[in-house]
């Protein structure tokens, strides 16, 4: 599970329930409820939110409790997606060996801060990354970074798992495999699902997961996925999943409806035939700035607790599902 807000919400001093409505220790809570990994977005430069001390703190915590640390460099100084992918203004923008120079130091800091269990970089890179050099686009610079950032994080850590992360599952057979092409070492390949942006067809999600998986031999997850439980708002931040039209037709924006979906997801992951994985995203994103926010949380109707802070029907599934 993303649980990256974490640096944001505890802040704030909240306090998540469990199904009862006792108060509960966030990370003892996720360990308890099947929870293995956590996934922490790293931005460069001083976001006082995700922030590399402040992504830190976080990752102590977790692993207090025994769980492990996934570590999602976004090598930009804010969101990277299909649509952003800004070199950081720190770094060169107009030289691509300068660039890789800054790219290498900046993932050899970072695993060794964080020592992490898996490493993910850059963030869905369907387009590539640090644009304009590293667009896709231009194969010999965007393949030259990753294959450079593979290296930095294995002149520190043999173990840290390496995960690519593109958003469109469509393209996932095409993207990996010029991976392969391109000589890029990594060990496990993810996807985003969100039924908004990547429609409705459930077997061809998972059709794909398989063909990559046999064709490269690959480790395949579901790397992003969260399903609203209601489609009201607890602040007057702007939620990004707000329509009817958002939603897979046979799943309702119910306490249950976002359970059965998460359900059905976890089940067709156990049903492919290589260990695959799936990551819940923001499932704790709470309304943490008070209910008049226009800056607070535009993902509280899929967390996985409700405007209370209590935990929905949705960990039974997850506790039950591991």
């Amino acid at each position: 599970m993303d649980v990256s807000s974490l640096s944001m919400i505890l802040r704030k001093g909240i306090e998540f329930k469990d199904l009862n409505g006792n108060h509960v220790n966030i990370f003892n809570y996720l360990k308890n409820q099947g929870v293995n990994t956590i996934r922490l977005r790293t931005w460069v430069g001083n976001d006082i939110n995700y922030n590399k001390d402040s992504i830190l703190k976080i990752s102590k915590m977790a692993r207090s409790q025994g769980l492990l640390i996934w570590l999602d460099l976004h090598y930009s100084n804010t969101w990277a997606d299909p649509g952003n992918q800004e070199i950081p203004i720190e770094w060169h923008q107009n030289n691509i060996d300068s660039l890789i120079v800054d790219l290498v130091e900046y993932t050899r800091k970072m695993t060794e801060e964080f020592n992490p269990d898996y490493i993910q970089l850059g963030n869905e890179i369907d387009g590539g990354f640090l644009w304009p050099l590293g667009n896709i686009s231009d194969t010999s610079n965007f393949y030259n970074l990753c294959r450079n950032a593979v290296a930095s994080v294995k002149s520190v850590s043999s173990d840290t798992r390496i995960i690519y992360h593109i958003a469109n599952y469509k393209k996932a057979d095409w993207f990996f495999n010029e991976l392969q092409t391109h000589n890029v070492k990594y060990d496990i390949g993810g996807v985003s699902y969100y039924p908004k942006w990547h429609g409705n067809n459930i077997d061809s999600l998972f059709e794909t997961l398989n063909s990559v998986y046999t064709t490269t031999g690959k480790r395949m997850i579901i790397a992003e996925n969260s399903y609203p439980w209601t489609m009201q708002w607890a602040d007057w931040t702007n939620n990004v999943i707000g329509w009817e039209q958002d939603l897979h037709p046979e799943y309702p924006a119910t306490p249950e409806g976002q359970a059965s979906f998460v359900e059905m997801l976890l089940r067709r992951c156990k049903s492919l035939p290589f260990a695959s994985g799936y990551a819940y995203w923001e499932g704790v994103w709470l309304a943490y700035d008070g209910p008049e926010s226009k800056n607070g949380s535009p993902w509280e109707n899929q967390a996985c607790f409700d405007f209370d802070f209590k935990a929905l029907p949705v960990w039974k599934v997850l506790r039950d599902g591991n």
